[in-house]
């Protein structure tokens, strides 16, 4: 009898264990799951208006003025959407895209997560300055966006693949300017 007890005691405090220790599903709110749907949608139409690279004003649309951007693999950081706008500056970069149709971005996963929306994919071959940019190195990229409770995006992070002379470009800047210097090609004056 005691034996059994003793067992008893032990199989009873195991099985105590594995229920504390097993994650429960969380509760489900629905103003949070529909909140996260509009950030879906909201960061689907963003991507769009990017992929598709025609509408300047409207993708400027989707951000605050206050815009926090930072472009890792450049070192850039920029405290508003006027240095964002100088920055990307769509309407004169010389970029122009295979046919009129094609789309500029392939995505390949978004993941959304609160506020919080992640694309992957890669570029697809474009011209620049009449120069077809389609190499071997991939042209891939994952873009963080985080929204505001008015679905504005407040932060943007960019992690872009650039090609070995963009890369060498930087390191440059690097060694001769420090790593806080803005590049000598973005004007950045009022």
């Amino acid at each position: 009898m005691t034996r059994h007890l003793h067992h008893l005691t032990w199989s009873s405090i195991l099985l105590a264990l594995v229920w504390a220790c097993t994650p429960t599903a969380a509760p489900t709110d629905s103003s949070t799951s529909s909140y996260e749907e509009e950030v879906r949608q909201k960061a689907t139409a963003f991507f769009e208006t990017f992929s598709q690279r025609k509408d300047w004003d409207k993708l400027l649309s989707f951000y605050r003025p206050d815009l926090q951007f930072h472009d890792i693999s450049l070192h850039l950081e920029l405290d508003s959407l006027w240095q964002f706008e100088r920055f990307y500056n769509w309407p004169d970069t010389g970029f122009q895209k295979l046919s009129p149709e094609q789309e500029h971005l392939a995505i390949e996963s978004l993941v959304v997560e609160d506020s919080t929306a992640v694309v992957r994919g890669h570029l697809n071959p474009f011209y620049y300055y009449g120069k077809l940019v389609d190499v071997d190195w991939g042209m891939e990229f994952t873009i963080w966006l985080y929204f505001d409770q008015d679905l504005k995006i407040k932060r943007q992070v960019d992690w872009f693949e650039y090609d070995p002379s963009v890369v060498e470009s930087v390191l440059t800047r690097y060694k001769t300017q420090g790593v806080d210097k803005i590049p000598d090609w973005l004007d950045l004056s009022r």
